[in-house]
């Protein structure tokens, strides 16, 4: 049985498309009849796309951004009992982007099929993870996928924040290390050499500063492609090594462990694993599953693994917060909480102020890093360039001297 794509009219002249799969496109043509539209064109899947060849469509980028409107757009409409298939075609009408057009079509099209909505987005991980699939699975059977996607837009639009603020509080910093070896770069690589010809021809002994940085100019204008290469051998090396598993591994443990950085990873990857576990069990997610998609989503292996050890206890009837103690990985916090919730059946509220507790503490904490970041880069800064200026300027000191005298 083959996929074919089609464009056609319904009842009110409006043109609709979609993808539907038949034996051929005789059948294609009866079943659109039959649901009450007039068929246009119908093309294989693979040859035509909304009467274009597949080969000329252009790729485009659908954003987090997009993926979160149109779930709370989704949402609304779903509360409003607008039937699925119409709710799509109203945000396939929408759709400004094409790539989030097409991706909406095809979700439409097997919606039109008799396909639950979980599982038309089961077909595209890319842009719906097992999070998301999962929770609308879980809407789907309790009854209240409008509430489940109302929370899941919620959560990631507190994702997509969370990610903004860390990418902000990172990006002045980077920017000045960045301006800053530029622009010793471009003294000792440009306006040294130029000098340096200047002071060969004094005859007097060069104070050590001066020569110091004249030699540092002669080694970086020898061996700079030398360096160079290395850097880039470097960046490809360690891009190629983090690829693997175990460098992915090593990584994500680095940055637990990196001074300053690390504990800010930590309480994020923390704060992603209490979120995501409590939006999934207020969706209405089995536990077990909870767990396990949760753990995925933590972003951090070694906290990953210690999410799967602790779901193995869980398991076997381990009680959430004592099996949160025993991988040693959480802090305290999260495990009292985890029992208070237990005990009062609040856990989904309970995971929720943890991760906001911990949101704010993060935030404190690169707010603290930044403050402490600019001056230490001014400073270091500073003290290069002050360097560089007197190794320039106490050779005109001691002809000036030699002079007077």
């Amino acid at each position: 049985m083959a996929r074919f794509r089609y464009i056609a009219l319904d009842r009110s002249g409006k043109q609709i498309a979609g993808e539907i799969a038949a034996q051929n496109a005789e059948e294609v043509k009866s079943r659109l009849r039959d649901m009450g539209y007039f068929p246009s064109h119908i093309g294989e899947a693979a040859q035509m796309t909304l009467g274009r060849p597949a080969a000329a469509r252009r790729r485009h980028r659908i954003s987090g951004t997009d993926v979160v409107v149109m779930t709370r757009q989704l949402a609304d409409m779903t509360a409003a009992r607008l039937p699925m298939f119409r709710s799509l075609s109203v945000l396939v009408e929408q759709a400004g982007d094409s790539g989030l057009r097409d991706l909406l079509e095809q979700i439409r099209a097997d919606v039109q099929q008799g396909r639950p909505l979980s599982e038309a987005l089961e077909q595209h991980p890319r842009y719906f993870p097992d999070l998301y699939v999962n929770m609308v699975r879980a809407g789907e059977t309790s009854g209240h996928l409008d509430a489940v996607l109302l929370r899941l837009a919620e959560f990631l639009e507190k994702s997509m924040q969370r990610r903004s603020q860390v990418i902000s509080a990172l990006l002045y910093p980077a920017v000045l290390i960045t301006v800053a070896i530029g622009a010793v770069a471009f003294i000792i690589g440009f306006l040294i050499p130029k000098l340096s010809a200047l002071f060969s021809e004094m005859e007097q002994t060069l104070p050590v500063m001066t020569r110091l940085l004249l030699g540092l100019a002669d080694v970086l204008s020898a061996i700079w492609w030398a360096l160079l290469a290395l850097v880039l051998v470097l960046v490809l090396g360690v891009r190629w090594y983090v690829r693997t598993e175990k460098g992915r591994e090593a990584l994500d443990l680095l940055a637990l462990r990196a001074p300053l950085l690390g504990p800010i990873w930590h309480k994020m990857a923390v704060s992603r694993l209490a979120r995501t576990f409590g939006t999934m069990l207020r969706g209405g997610v089995p536990i077990l599953m909870a767990l396990e998609i949760s753990g995925n989503a933590v972003g951090n292996r070694p906290m990953a693994g210690a999410v799967a050890t602790m779901r193995e206890e869980v398991k076997e009837g381990t009680s959430i917060a004592v099996a949160l103690e025993h991988t040693g990985a959480f802090p305290p916090m999260l495990i009292h909480m985890a029992g208070v919730g237990e005990e009062t059946g609040q856990l989904p509220d309970m995971m929720a102020r943890v991760a906001d507790s911990l949101d704010f503490e993060v935030d404190s904490a690169l707010g603290r890093l930044t403050t402490l970041l600019e001056p230490i880069i001014i400073i270091v800064m500073g003290l290069i360039v002050g360097f560089i200026v007197l190794a320039v300027l106490l050779p005109i000191f001691q002809i000036n001297a030699a002079i007077g005298r």
